[in-house]
């Protein structure tokens, strides 16, 4: 069979893969060459295997294709099979380690606060060459210091830093602190003979810890002789034994220090030279309210498993022991729960349940407890733990936030399949995703944060706020607090953290970028232009998530977008010049009319033409441009941007501030360029240029269809493998009853050339042809397909398109796209149905209304064997009331279908049988 000669074929020539220079060989045209068949037909069994989760997809162009079993033993394992570049593959690698690495400390209690700067550092240390770095953890006793050490070891054995067998050693120089020579022996080791009760030779802590970590804790008793010895072998990895003298030993060991005194105070200042890294784990009370609640419920879970009891607490209770100033920190934490629940475990031992309420409080942690620990009115409700109840369902997490956003987006996903599968309207979609993004906003922002993670928050929120007032004077909106404080907490949130999409997951998420792209032109403009302004002021990268999320977040807020003006720009050599006057300007006019654009005397004319360019691109030009320039350079920029715009730009010279400033009042009169240019003419003797856009809008073929988004995404697909790439033509799917409602109104049509819709029903778009599917199929649309490709290519090519759609577009293939089930069998059952409608109405349909109800009808099938029907229909009881006979003739007509398939044609599927039987 071709499939599976094709995925062997991949198979063989995986492995000589090159990163490099990429083999033209696993493109689908050569792999086509290789077998003698057409590419279309490679195409199909390519995106089949896929599909099948058997070969990668690379969408460069062309596309790549590689056996994802054979990539995976040569290379590394892929979380997904679509990538959009070779780049993205390779940092799949990377995110698939970075998630392990994320996973092992997402289980420690603050490993998303008051940790997390800790936990980069240990993997610093971890991963630095060679033998790692030492590193410091210096904090109160009962932090946690001894704990973490032992986390380190793990972690580095699990990543490979170091060999399983591995071991950790632990050694505690406050105990040998009196005794110097005896704390040199544990360490270094000594020969027999080197001091008195030296009777053999003894092997220190160095050696024994060979090949794997040792960690000194209390290391600041150590006296300045051993840590000049430490620092030593810091440098080198080199020692003596006591009573050596001319043999130097090696140990490949790694080192762990803790403290509980200030570094700076009690270690030799060449010591801590040695230790590049020092962490700083803080005492319990600095890590705020959640952290301590989340150790609470760790502690009295570990005590439940233990008795074997449920345990409930009074919310009072809780508030109370975490508002404590625990001196003892994490351990007198532990102690005080394990010293609570013996107490109430002896006087109720014959209880299922054990209940800890205010009473059961030792009244010396009243006098202990903290002044604000009581100043909040809180509901009392009792918090039950049970001994086999898991510790992330108690307790939020160290990754709580950014699981919650990434189920969010799940969530939005399932909105999206709704309004493809035409469950729900655009609107219902709109408000469906408004309130979920508002419901996990409110969520972030009413977290928190540590105190120690406040500051990174308040930068990205002053951040914002600078990235807001740019676009509030670009764009004419309004923003106000809550909006730039939701968007500040979900970057800070979301973290740069990638997310895993598997491959069904990852369909979706680009079907609705394109819908957001096409749905929500202005926002995801605004959005497109946040985006860039956020990664250059905050180091960061945002993903194409983030960009759906921010689009459709600033969608629903509809923000107050002012009446669109000509847009005015100043350019000038200086250091200042274009910013005097444009400040100048905008102060006496009390608006921001003008944007300065200062630029160097040395500054040439194409890097001016550059930043023309990128105002265009992130600002809304289209009631026109006017650039104020200083010096006879208008000709040169003109010919530099004209090839890019989009409305009427007009180029004076000779800029002055008295000149701006009458400029600026003519724009603020809506006084568009033309006309502009007029006034100007009769006070200033100098030159000027308008200019009319030449560019072209891209071409495109609109897909749509009234029984939703799902059909017209798969007809897309059917036709841009109709299309040759190199007709520069873009097929979007839209949704129908935007099209219908909105017409030429509707922003597609100010962004794109639209030559024709493709559809299973005419939306009646004015000046715009409609070919229907029927036409594709039966090949009555031939002749409108050769009137939309004329002018655009040649009669070979479009002989081609027009083979191409008679092959891709026969019944059999339209339907094998569109559902899963036997295609022979379900067009054989229709067949049925229609014989009985025929019989009841005593008429015969239409074969264009056949070809119709044969996809209508075989997708319907689908998704009621899916358990998704379709849950809406405009005037569903209007309808059950005016069409009643209707209604029960398709009912009994279509029952064969119901009897096969075992399943139940809802009111709702029914009215779309009859819109299509009297459309």
């Amino acid at each position: 069979m071709l499939k599976e000669d094709i995925l062997n074929l991949l198979a063989q020539h995986t492995p000589s893969f090159s990163w490099d220079k990429p083999s033209s060989f696993f493109t689908a045209k050569k792999i086509s060459e290789q077998f003698s068949v057409k590419r279309n037909t490679v195409s199909h069994y390519l995106n089949k295997l896929v599909e099948e989760n058997k070969i990668i997809k690379i969408n460069t162009r062309p596309v790549f294709f590689l056996n994802k079993e054979v990539f995976e033993s040569e290379f590394f394992q892929v979380s997904r099979v679509k990538f959009n570049s070779f780049s993205e593959l390779l940092e799949d690698e990377h995110r698939e380690e970075e998630a392990k690495q994320q996973q092992y400390f997402s289980s420690l209690i603050g490993a998303d606060g008051s940790l997390k700067k800790v936990i980069e550092q240990i993997k610093s240390t971890v991963f630095y060459p060679v033998r790692g770095l030492p590193i410091l953890l210096h904090g109160p006793t009962g932090t946690g210091k001894s704990m973490l050490a032992k986390m380190v070891w793990e972690y580095s054995i699990k990543n490979g830093v170091l060999e399983k067998d591995a071991v950790f050693l632990s050694f505690n120089c406050a105990q040998y602190a009196n005794n110097p020579e005896l704390l040199s022996s544990n360490l270094f080791g000594h020969e027999k003979g080197a001091f008195t009760g030296a009777d053999k030779t003894h092997i220190g802590m160095l050696e024994k810890a060979n090949g794997g970590i040792l960690f000194l804790d209390e290391v600041h008793r150590l006296n300045p002789e051993s840590q000049e010895k430490l620092f030593t072998f810091m440098d080198n990895g080199l020692f003596r034994r006591m009573g050596e003298s001319d043999k130097d030993r090696f140990s490949n060991v790694r080192l762990i220090f803790a403290t509980t005194e200030e570094p700076d105070k009690h270690f030799l200042n060449t010591f801590l030279r040695r230790i590049p890294v020092k962490a700083w784990i803080p005492p319990l009370y600095e890590r705020g309210h959640k952290e301590r609640i989340q150790f609470l419920y760790f502690f009295f879970l570990e005590e439940s498993r233990i008795i074997q009891k449920k345990i409930s607490i009074s919310s009072k209770v809780i508030n109370i022991l975490a508002n404590q100033n625990n001196k003892g920190n994490i351990g007198g934490i532990k102690s005080l729960i394990k010293s609570l629940t013996a107490s109430l475990f002896a006087n109720k031992q014959d209880e299922d349940e054990l209940v800890l309420r205010l009473r059961d409080i030792p009244s010396a942690i009243f006098d202990e407890m903290s002044l604000n620990s009581e100043k909040k009115m809180i509901q009392n409700t009792l918090i039950t733990i049970h001994p086999n109840d898991n510790i992330e369902q108690l307790y939020q997490s160290a990754i709580r936030e950014r699981v919650i956003i990434k189920n969010v987006f799940k969530q939005i996903f399932g909105f999206f399949e709704d309004l493809l599968n035409k469950k729900v309207d655009g609107d219902q979609f709109e408000s469906n995703v408004s309130n979920k993004i508002n419901d996990l906003l409110d969520k972030l922002i009413f977290e928190g944060v540590s105190d120690q993670d406040s500051l990174i928050l308040k930068y990205i929120i002053s951040s914002i706020q600078e990235v807001s007032k740019y676009l509030e004077a670009s764009y004419q909106i309004q923003f106000n607090g809550n909006n730039l404080y939701a968007i500040a907490y979900y970057l800070y949130f979301r973290n740069q953290q990638h997310f895993n999409w598997d491959n069904h997951e990852y369909d979706i998420l680009e079907n609705l970028y394109e819908h957001v792209l096409s749905n929500a032109i202005g926002a995801n403009q605004i959005t497109r232009r946040m985006v860039k302004l956020i990664e250059m002021k905050l180091d960061t990268n945002l993903e194409k998530e983030d960009e759906i999320f921010l689009t459709l977040y600033l969608n629903a807020l509809h923000l107050n977008n002012k009446k669109v003006r000509t847009k005015g720009i100043i350019l000038a050599h200086g250091y200042a010049t274009a910013s005097s006057i444009a400040n100048v300007t905008n102060r006496l006019l009390k608006s921001n009319v003008f944007e300065a654009f200062d630029m160097p005397l040395d500054t040439n004319v194409e890097e001016m033409a550059t930043k023309v360019k990128e105002y265009i691109e992130y600002n809304d030009t289209s009631k026109g441009l006017v650039i104020l320039v200083d010096m006879g350079s208008l000709k040169d920029i003109y010919s530099r941007i004209q090839n890019v715009i989009g409305s009427p730009i007009l180029i004076i010279n000779n800029v002055s501030t008295l000149m701006a400033i009458q400029v600026g009042e003519l724009i603020q009169k809506d006084v568009y360029p033309d006309e502009l240019v007029e006034k100007v003419k009769k006070s200033y003797n100098t030159k000027f240029k308008l200019i009319y856009p030449e560019k072209e809008k891209q071409r495109v073929i609109v897909t749509t269809c009234f029984t939703g988004m799902g059909t017209a995404l798969q007809l897309k697909s059917l036709l841009e493998d109709s299309i040759p790439k190199s007709i520069d033509i873009k097929v979007i799917a839209h949704d129908h009853e935007r099209l219908k409602t909105q017409g030429t109104r509707e922003a597609l049509f100010q962004l794109y050339n639209v030559l024709t819709i493709v559809g299973t029903a005419n939306p009646n778009v004015q000046r715009t042809p409609f070919i229907s599917i029927e036409d594709l199929v039966s090949g009555k649309g031939e002749e409108r397909i050769r009137k939309i490709f004329s002018g655009l290519t040649n009669e070979n090519m479009i002989k081609t398109i027009n083979d191409n759609i008679v092959r891709n577009f026969s019944l059999k293939r339209v339907l094998d796209s569109l559902t899963i089930l036997d295609t022979d069998k379900i067009l054989e059952h229709i067949e049925s149905s229609f014989q009985s409608l025929e019989i009841l109405t005593k008429k015969r349909i239409p074969n264009d209304k056949k070809i119709s109800l044969y996809i209508h009808i075989s997708c319907m099938t689908e998704r009621l064997i899916r358990q998704v029907p379709m849950e809406y229909y405009r005037d569903v009881e209007k309808f059950v009331k005016s069409q009643k006979e209707s209604i029960e003739i398709i009912r009994s007509a279509f029952s064969v279908i119901e009897n096969v398939y075992n399943v139940k044609i809802p009111i709702e599927e029914i009215g779309y049988i009859y819109d299509i039987l009297n459309y």
